[in-house]
């Protein structure tokens, strides 16, 4: 049998970066983070302002999402889009997919090719009905109270969604906030799972990772969890197929709320901490985790863990 061959992808190179992100948040309001905004409302601007701030390592460029895509979709992509961003990419391992450098360059290649056809998308705000040139004309032109601090706020939601930003948001931001990164770590996990025999089909399981952003950030606790057994992936997939199992035969269970979903994974790390799951069967872990939700779930109907 051949070796296998590992492509390497072009990145931002790490080094200049990073350091463009420390530029960039040093100073609230100032004249870099504006100079920035200025950039990111013209394609064109915002490439070269990235070339003359960081360089690009040696490497492959990803196949292109062809789309196509929209402000809003590029903010909130459709499960189809993930799943066809997940498809075009599922050669980029796990090590390359859990760098900002990495999501940084793929996110300059799609505005270089006109795939995300505005740089401001980046600046868009999910949720707002303003386009992100409107938030950056808002954020530039502001007066009185706190100007400063609306300009930041936009930088840094440029940052997130172009590459995530672990400064702000720890290492999960690169699973949780860059539009193509979710994209990738959430369709991963949902094909590893359906990989599996015996599980949810896709649509229970999608209904999980995308039922909102903080379900989903809580969910990614468990993803870049250091050196416990809830960084294995049995013990993620087989809590993600009960959540899905679950959801679907009590679709007004509590557990579907966020802030109640980390109930539900404390009560995991407690039974992590006093039996090693890491080596069960995937068929063992899904009954501890079945058990584990209804009992949650009933405890939490009776108003428990407030």
């Amino acid at each position: 049998m051949g070796d296998i061959i590992m492509t390497s992808y072009s990145e931002r190179d790490e080094e200049t970066y990073t350091l463009l992100r420390q530029k960039l948040l040093k100073e609230k309001g100032g004249e870099f983070q504006k100079e920035f905004l200025n950039a990111v409302k013209c394609s064109e601007k915002f490439l070269e302002f990235m070339d003359n701030e960081t360089r690009t390592t040696n490497g492959d460029s990803v196949e292109q999402f062809v789309g196509p895509l929209t402000e809003q979709s590029f903010k909130e992509p459709t499960q189809d889009q993930e799943q066809a961003m997940y498809e075009s990419w599922s050669a980029v391992s796990p090590r390359t997919a859990c760098r900002v450098s990495f999501w940084a360059e793929v996110t300059i290649q799609h505005v270089r090719s006109s795939a995300i056809k505005e740089a401001y998308w980046l600046a868009g705000n999910v949720g707002r009905n303003e386009t992100g040139e409107e938030r950056i004309d808002r954020a530039l032109a502001l007066k009185g109270d706190n100007p400063n601090r609306q300009i930041d706020d936009c930088v840094r939601t440029v940052i997130r969604r172009m590459s995530g930003l672990p400064s702000d948001r720890g290492n999960r931001s690169v699973f949780v906030n860059p539009s193509f990164g979710r994209a990738w770590w959430r369709e991963r996990m949902v094909a590893r799972i359906l990989s599996r025999k015996d599980v949810e089909d896709r649509r229970a399981l999608l209904n999980v990772v995308r039922s909102s952003q903080q379900y989903w950030e809580n969910l990614v606790t468990m993803i870049v969890s250091r050196g416990s057994v809830l960084g294995s992936v049995d013990v993620q997939d087989a809590f993600v197929n009960g959540l899905a199992k679950h959801l679907k035969d009590m679709p007004s269970s509590p557990i579907r709320i966020a802030n109640k979903l980390t109930v539900a994974l404390r009560r995991l790390s407690n039974v992590a901490a006093s039996r090693e799951l890491g080596i069960l069967e995937f068929e063992e872990l899904g009954a501890i985790v079945d058990k584990l939700l209804s009992h949650v779930s009933n405890e939490l109907d009776l108003g428990g863990e407030n």
